[in-house]
């Protein structure tokens, strides 16, 4: 497995369902320059997570792919909802748009096989590379916000009316409180893990 897989996945899906307010997403539709911020967003989390690679042009080319792809993607997404999904009751184009960026990302996740980070202190290494612990923040986001949206995914296609997405909070916590006490399972049972 690609060293940066997962903080690439969680860059994108932080970028994408936690940091997109239903503000942003109106920008995004009534102009480009809505798009161009999320992007950026998007970017910025990327290089965030990216940042032991600094050294390396592979980590800024990678992250102008994702600027570029997901800039170009958005816009034909915003676009085709427009001319051919106006109330939105198609749930096509947002599944079609997350797995053309997540296959994406596990493409550009190779680019980083052989490359050598940066010199972090000790504890900084180890949190960074912790695998169980990026695995768990990713965790955090696709049983919380992920999961919420793809459920308004649905509810919107079968609803008779326009609806805004409003997280259920108290629904989020309670999968998250699970999802903690499973991974923590997980972990206990497979102690060879840690």
């Amino acid at each position: 497995m690609p060293p940066v897989l997962f903080e690439l996945l969680l860059a994108h899906f932080l970028g994408d369902f936690v940091c997109q307010s239903n503000d942003l997403i109106q920008r995004k539709y009534k102009s480009w320059l809505g798009t161009f911020e999320h992007v950026c967003i998007i970017a910025s989390l990327t290089l965030l997570f990216l940042f032991p690679y600094w050294n390396h042009k592979e980590t800024w080319i990678v992250a102008g792919v994702i600027f570029i792809t997901h800039f170009l993607q958005d816009i034909l997404k915003i676009e085709y909802n427009v001319t051919h999904n106006a109330q939105k009751k198609s749930t096509l184009p947002f599944f079609v748009d997350q797995i053309l960026h997540i296959g994406l990302i596990c493409y550009l996740a190779t680019f980083f096989r052989d490359l050598k980070t940066l010199e972090l202190p000790t504890w900084m290494a180890q949190m960074y590379f912790s695998q169980l612990l990026t695995m768990y923040l990713l965790g955090l986001v696709l049983f919380s916000f992920a999961y919420e949206l793809t459920l308004y995914q649905f509810d919107r296609q079968k609803s008779k009316k326009h609806l805004v997405f409003m997280p259920n909070y108290k629904r989020m916590s309670n999968r998250v409180m699970w999802f903690s006490i499973a991974y923590v399972l997980f972990l206990v049972v497979n102690r060879s893990l840690v």
